[in-house]
């Protein structure tokens, strides 16, 4: 790189990050960082040659900063990359996702505040940190659909496997989400405190907001609160996001069904969608629609999967072939029905798979695992032993 560094004399921090931003911010980080690699006027490709610390500082709004977030998360993916926006669009949202370590932080932030921000990741990532491989997301096409509890499937289902994969349970229902009661968990996420200093989020924080269930899986949700959409933006669930995703290797998030100001980016930029339908005339045709809306969202990403949950073992290869044909989608897989289980797995707060390890339910969320993540073909093994 033969960008020319601005050496400042009294820096408030040694780092020496490679910035891509107004020439007015760029003043202010001359000022408190030791020196400043200035990528304006290279290419992408150019600007990721030497970065300084491994740090970048992007100013969303400056021009070539969006593709330069990009190009470093498809090429570069463990470079430090702080970004400065008020709002993200769909590609910032999922080049975050992919990066090992990354913030984000609004545009009135001070310069003390993006030196802390940059220490902290610099930090943080210094070792080998586990990074998120995949972002699911699931949510219901009608209510009662089963979302929330094919979530808590998934995400305990990796939890009790063997290897070394992390797994977090983010329940976005912020208002009135049931994760934790179905798990018998501590709704720890504190979202006024949060809205009142987002810029305070890193690893540290979130663990104060993480409650482990003893099958290794960690939940992330808040307590009930009718008037938590009227305070909550987009960018500190964006953020909150992102900094999980730093942390865990499968991040699943159970999603809202009702579009809040944030669910676009999320639903855009995650690594899958899961819609999950009844078999009924009304959440099919539901579901069907919510699929080509999110795809159209998602653009080159991998289509959602629309999940036929609660499903009668009968003729269901005959029914849902016409089902499929009726509502021109596709199905992408099958949960078969275990009612008595999953009543007694949520009174007890524990996952099927621990209630009932042989459970038809247990084995179609083992297939549809293996499709998500053919990483984890393994059988399902507790970790700490908790049957058999």
């Amino acid at each position: 790189m033969t960008a020319q560094a601005k050496i400042v004399t009294a820096p408030i921090s040694n780092l020496a990050p490679a910035v891509l931003v107004s020439a007015e911010r760029g003043a202010q980080l001359s000022e408190v960082f030791a020196s400043l690699y200035d990528l304006s006027g290279f290419p992408p490709e150019d600007a990721l040659s030497g970065l300084g610390d491994n740090l970048l500082i992007l100013e969303l709004t400056v021009q070539g900063a969006a593709q330069l977030l990009e190009v470093a998360s498809r090429y570069a993916p463990d470079t430090k990359v702080l970004v400065i926006a008020d709002g993200l669009p769909a590609m910032a949202v999922r080049a975050l996702l992919r990066l090992q370590a990354s913030d984000l932080m609004p545009s009135g932030v001070s310069p003390k505040d993006i030196v802390r921000a940059a220490s902290r990741l610099v930090t943080t990532s210094s070792g080998e940190p586990e990074t998120a491989n995949q972002c699911w997301v699931v949510t219901g096409a009608v209510g009662g659909a089963g979302a929330t509890t094919l979530a808590i499937e998934l995400a305990c289902a990796i939890a009790m496997r063997p290897g070394e994969a992390s797994v977090c349970l983010v329940d976005l229902n912020l208002a009135d989400g049931m994760a934790a009661s179905y798990l018998e968990g501590e709704p720890k996420l504190d979202l006024i405190g949060l809205s009142e200093a987002p810029d305070r989020l890193d690893p540290t924080l979130l663990s104060a907001y993480c409650w482990e269930h003893e099958t290794g899986l960690t939940l992330i949700s808040a307590g009930r609160n009718p008037d938590v959409n009227d305070f909550t933006s987009p960018d500190i669930v964006l953020r909150l996001l992102d900094t999980v995703c730093s942390e865990y290797s499968h991040v699943i998030v159970d999603m809202p069904r009702a579009r809040r100001a944030w669910s676009k980016p999320i639903l855009a930029g995650v690594d899958e969608v899961m819609i999950v339908s009844e078999f009924t005339v009304p959440s099919l045709h539901a579901a069907a629609d919510m699929t080509r809306e999110v795809d159209a969202l998602r653009q080159d990403a991998p289509a959602s999967r629309l999940i036929l949950n609660r499903m009668s073992d009968g003729k269901r290869e005959f029914s849902i072939s016409r089902a499929s044909k009726a509502i021109e989608c596709d199905i992408g897989a099958v949960i078969r029905s275990d009612w008595k289980s999953a009543r007694e797995a949520v009174n007890l707060g524990m996952p099927v798979a621990r209630v009932k390890p042989k459970s038809m339910l247990v084995k179609d969320v083992s297939t549809l695992l293996k499709q998500l993540d053919p990483a984890l073909a393994d059988e399902a093994v507790s970790k700490k032993r908790i049957w058999g």
